[in-house]
């Protein structure tokens, strides 16, 4: 078995480039020249209703779909002559282009209490309401969350920027963690918080992370710079700030995003 590939320098260097880029983006041009599409519902669950019409765009626009290890779908391969159709079909089918930019991603979620006999929190309602509060809301670098029902931590809680795990008596809440080539593990931010409590949590951590950050940095390393105490205690400090701006701003960038033409 073959696995080794010369390098595309060029198309890698475009890739870097766009990644640094304030704003909405696509995933852009891939190593066979065609383009691919996020697609992405929250908690990551489809009904074979929806499997089906996903399906069809697939062979009808793609070569195949892939799902991401952020819980999204992939369309891949899909010529650039095709994008846009493709990319209405998606959204008429009920679906979500997802961006991949300098902003809150999607929430990655386990199934939780509702079936895993694992469980110890229901996640996906908290994940349905944390995306559906701060998705799209610009940041600095990118910005990753993830729920889990349990310490076993199945969606990776502690290597996302943002990452919670049910017990028995609430939430812990983890933040700074990444994957990539240099991974970090993310600091245990608070305990046996409750869930009407966990927006308050990152919505400060956003305000903080905005406020701190400098260009093109990843929440990890803001901490580092800072010191993990003082990040935390800045976050206290803003527990109880009323977050309805950053809502908005989530809302109108995700708007905008919908409407974009973008291809890359």
């Amino acid at each position: 078995m073959e696995t080794t590939v010369n390098s595309d320098s060029e198309l890698k260097q475009e890739t870097l480039q766009r990644k640094k880029q304030s704003g909405y983006r696509c995933l852009g041009k891939q190593r066979d020249g065609n383009y691919s599409l996020c697609v992405g519902v929250p908690t990551a669950c489809f009904s074979a209703a929806q499997f089906r019409k996903i399906s069809d765009i697939i062979e009808k626009f793609a070569s195949v779909g892939h799902f991401s290890t952020a819980q999204s779908l992939i369309i891949v391969g899909i010529p650039e002559h095709k994008y846009y159709e493709a990319k209405r079909a998606v959204l008429d089918a009920g679906f979500e282009i997802r961006s991949i930019g300098k902003d809150v991603r999607q929430v990655k979620s386990c199934t939780g209490a509702d079936f895993s006999p694992f469980g110890l929190q229901r996640t996906m309602p908290l994940a349905t309401e944390l995306e559906k509060m701060f998705r799209g809301l610009p940041t600095p670098m990118k910005f990753k969350t993830s729920v889990s029902g349990c310490p076993n931590c199945c969606a990776n809680t502690k290597l996302n920027d943002f990452g919670i795990h049910g017990t028995v008596d609430g939430w812990k809440i983890f933040v700074g963690g990444k994957m990539g080539a240099s991974p970090v593990i993310a600091e245990e931010l608070a305990s046996r918080v409750q869930p009407d409590d966990v927006p308050k949590y990152l919505a400060a951590v956003l305000r903080v992370y905005n406020k701190e950050a400098q260009p093109n940095e990843r929440i990890a390393k803001t901490i580092s710079r800072l010191g993990f105490e003082t990040f935390k205690a800045n976050v206290l400090s803003m527990l109880n700030t009323p977050f309805d701006d950053l809502i908005k701003s989530a809302k109108d960038a995700y708007e905008k995003a919908e409407a974009c033409n973008c291809i890359g």
